[in-house]
């Protein structure tokens, strides 16, 4: 059916469309997370460290720095400026590292701020997708490592890890991100070729539903309900009632005893009747003479009624003793 192998093509096409806009925005998904991450994430740190009201200035030099030096209870440590690590960095290590470091020393680092800001940004466009931060932290001069964690933490697993941060300049502060969201949410149903296909396809499966509903109620033959004192033999309707014949809708000419004969036949079943029967229908004696002779006669008379089309007729079983009307259209 042509119908159908269109439906079937167009409902390839669809599939394979949303499954390409399901990967695109997949892909989208995380670069905007992960914009939208820095972002919140540079914001956070900012405006905590303003809360501190420390005076604090950074003297900076117009060359690039190679090393860096820091000062800790754990002594005076030196480390070689990470090209790789610094691309690494959720913002600009060397503006705002400084900033998470203090802010990680008085114990103020902004790590739930950071989360919520992130997750409200992030609802707004893609709906319930499942956030999680976790913050590691391995101080200078010490390999004891310190871990928080915020978020949904059921989604820490490697598969949902969207990418780490470094935080501060000294590299030991590390931001671990994960996200977790479904192919659907991935997907956007307002793109004009999915929305064009979305419709074609509903209108052609609704087009064929209802074709399918008229072929259906044109097939269905109207069944005639008869009352339960009519009988149907093939194109012939017998009223037992008014003892009347009718072939369609002419009526046909019916003697008593035919109309006997038909109602014995009727309420026998397969429609047979032994010979003995047909006599007790005519109302006849068992021992009349001449008895063979009237029944033949009277199902002769009874054959001239079913003239009017090859439906319907009557035979002889003589191994039975007996007649049987037999429909063959019914």
């Amino acid at each position: 059916m042509i119908w159908a192998s269109a439906i079937i093509a167009v409902s390839l096409f669809w599939g394979t469309t949303i499954y390409n806009n399901g990967i695109q925005g997949k892909i989208k998904l995380k670069n905007v997370a992960i914009q939208t991450l820095k972002e919140v994430g540079e914001l956070a740190v900012n405006k905590e460290f303003e809360k501190l009201g420390l005076s604090y200035s950074r003297w900076r030099a117009k060359a690039k720095h190679i090393k860096r030096l820091a000062i800790t209870e754990n002594g005076k440590f030196e480390i070689l400026v990470d090209s790789l690590k610094e691309t690494q960095g959720l913002y600009s290590l060397e503006a705002i590292g400084y900033k998470a470091d203090v802010l990680n020393c008085y114990g103020k680092f902004p790590l739930k701020d950071i989360l919520f800001n992130w997750k409200k940004r992030m609802t707004g466009n893609y709906g319930e997708v499942k956030h999680a931060l976790s913050l590691e932290i391995t101080p200078l001069g010490t390999t004891h490592l310190q871990k928080y964690s915020c978020g949904d933490t059921t989604i820490f697993s490697v598969q949902n890890k969207l990418a780490s941060y470094y935080l501060d300049e000294m590299y030991t502060m590390t931001l671990n991100v994960f996200l977790q969201s479904t192919f659907w949410d991935c997907i956007n149903w307002t793109a004009p070729l999915l929305l064009f296909l979305s419709l074609l396809l509903f209108f052609m499966v609704l087009g064929l539903i209802m074709w399918v509903i008229n072929k259906i109620r044109k097939d269905t033959k109207t069944v005639e309900v008869l009352p339960p004192t009519t009988y149907k033999f093939g194109n012939y309707t017998f009223d037992t009632i008014q003892h009347r014949l009718s072939y369609k809708e002419e009526e046909l000419s019916c003697t008593p005893q035919a109309a006997r004969l038909l109602l014995a036949f009727a309420g026998a079943p397969d429609y047979l009747l032994t010979n003995d029967k047909i006599a007790m229908a005519c109302g006849w004696s068992l021992d009349d003479d001449g008895i063979n002779e009237r029944r033949r006669k009277a199902i002769n008379l009874l054959r001239k009624l079913f003239e009017a089309d090859d439906s319907v007729t009557i035979i002889a079983l003589s191994s039975k003793k007996a007649y049987q009307i037999v429909i063959y259209n019914k």
